[in-house]
């Protein structure tokens, strides 16, 4: 009513100042009549605003202390549920606890919701269902439905969901919205009968079960924790699993499970580290799934930790040794090698050595066509190795003395000794052994050289 009143002044005053503008002492009397009718309306106006504002103010507090009441009372009730909840009123959201922002990634974005259409937050294709719900609100045999929520992220989050009035003779109706997590589908396959003790299954295994609700939060974990990282069950659950593992290894580690419980991945296996109790990083294979029933549904993380660490540590030593030995072969003043028993005769692994006795690398002997071990042999010593070489296949140690070619264009005289690696069949597969430097090919020492090549071939 008071804005009714407000606009009326304010028409009788641009009314009268038009009026005024067109009035003169020469004016008909009807026209001071109107004038004055004006002037006694203004007046009648303000006078009746006087009155009424004080009445209207009170009867406006009163309404809105009364809804302030209402939905303080209302606020408090789902603020100190700890399942999610919310207060929609005339389908739109407003307010909503922590809990509900909460398994929505909303949290902390409670002024975004507040004041939202309701079905923004349900699954478009149960708009359908959710406008049923609300139209039968007042049944009294309602059953919780079946409804997709929809998460900040864009999963998808199956729930059963409830709607209840709050209040009554209210011009819209208040109600209170819960909802809990279907974290799995009915189970398929093979029935595990009911008196089967799977707790103590579970409770025995030396790898770490655990479930992560939405941020990775631990909701369950087996007695193996406490053995691995020295935490109790009960001070982890409800923490972060990040909070466990090692900096460097936290952003794979949120990748990983954060693509699971989006749906975006179906499962994860990988190595990282964990922290201990006592700040020790411990290895451990983490293996990762996700519980929904269809693709890019949000739900819970279901996995496994296996400790790693002594496996880690034994890799450790084998490549230290791994190095300790190639190190040692690579510093020995011959060519260490492993040949094929082909036609070409080629490498599959030569030492460094290879470098100060042929002047090519390791790599260039073993990739490259061009220099097959037949092409390396000066011509005149290749029916020489041709005879050693039928010695290993008689499975005899090979010892021959020859011209090796260098990448210099000079040929030195050189030493091979070399066993041969048989099949179960006698076959020969390959040959290893080393070859090392006895002199260049000078004239001087060629016949002394070539008297110990016949000695040997003989």
């Amino acid at each position: 009513m008071s804005l009714y009143l407000f606009s009326t002044l304010i028409l009788s005053v641009i009314f009268l100042l038009v009026f005024n503008s067109w009035w003169t002492d020469g004016a008909p009397f009807t026209t001071h009549l109107t004038g004055l009718l004006i002037v006694s309306c203004v007046l009648f106006t303000l006078l009746l605003m006087t009155a009424l504002a004080p009445i209207l103010a009170r009867q406006n507090m009163g309404r809105m202390q009364a809804r302030m009441r209402s939905l303080n009372w209302e606020h408090e009730v789902s603020s100190r549920l700890s399942s999610p909840a919310a207060v929609v009123e005339n389908h739109t959201v407003v307010f909503a606890n922590q809990a509900f922002l909460n398994e929505l990634g909303m949290a902390g974005m409670s002024d975004q919701i507040v004041g939202m259409p309701l079905t923004n937050v349900i699954y478009p294709g149960d708009h359908q269902l959710l406008a049923s719900q609300l139209a039968s609100i007042d049944t009294p045999a309602q059953e919780d439905s079946t409804l997709r929520l929809l998460c900040l992220d864009g999963t998808v989050l199956p729930s059963k969901l409830s709607l209840s009035p709050m209040g009554h003779g209210t011009t819209h109706q208040r109600l209170l919205l819960q909802f809990s997590l279907i974290l799995s589908g009915p189970a398929t396959g093979v029935r595990f009968n009911e008196q089967f003790n799977y707790h103590l299954l579970i409770n025995r295994l030396e790898d770490v079960v655990f479930e992560l609700h939405r941020a990775n939060r631990l909701s369950f974990l087996n007695p193996s924790w406490e053995t691995l990282l020295d935490y109790s069950i009960e001070e982890s659950l409800g923490k972060s699993l990040i909070d466990f593992i090692h900096p460097e290894d936290k952003p794979l580690a949120i990748a990983r499970l954060d693509s699971i419980a989006r749906g975006k991945r179906l499962r994860c296996n990988e190595q990282i580290r964990l922290i201990k109790r006592n700040g020790e990083p411990c290895w451990v294979n983490i293996r990762a799934r996700s519980s929904a029933m269809a693709e890019n549904e949000g739900a819970s993380v279901l996995g496994t930790l296996t400790d790693i660490t002594e496996a880690r540590q034994v890799e450790a030593s084998l490549r230290s040794n791994r190095h300790s030995l190639s190190s040692l072969i690579n510093n020995v003043p011959c060519m260490i090698y492993r040949r094929k028993a082909d036609q070409g005769l080629n490498f599959e692994f030569v030492s460094d050595g290879c470098l100060t006795l042929t002047g090519y690398g390791a790599h260039e002997l073993i990739s490259s066509p061009v220099l097959s071990f037949k092409k390396l042999l000066h011509p005149d010593d290749r029916l020489v190795w041709e005879t050693a070489r039928e010695q290993l296949v008689q499975q005899h140690a090979l010892q021959a003395v020859y011209r090796l070619y260098s990448r210099n264009g000079s040929y030195q005289w050189v030493l091979e000794h070399g066993n041969g690696i048989y099949a179960s069949t006698g076959e020969l597969l390959a040959v290893e052994g080393f070859i090392t430097a006895i002199g260049h090919d000078h004239a001087n020492t060629a016949q002394t050289f070539m008297q110990l090549q016949q000695q040997l071939e003989h």
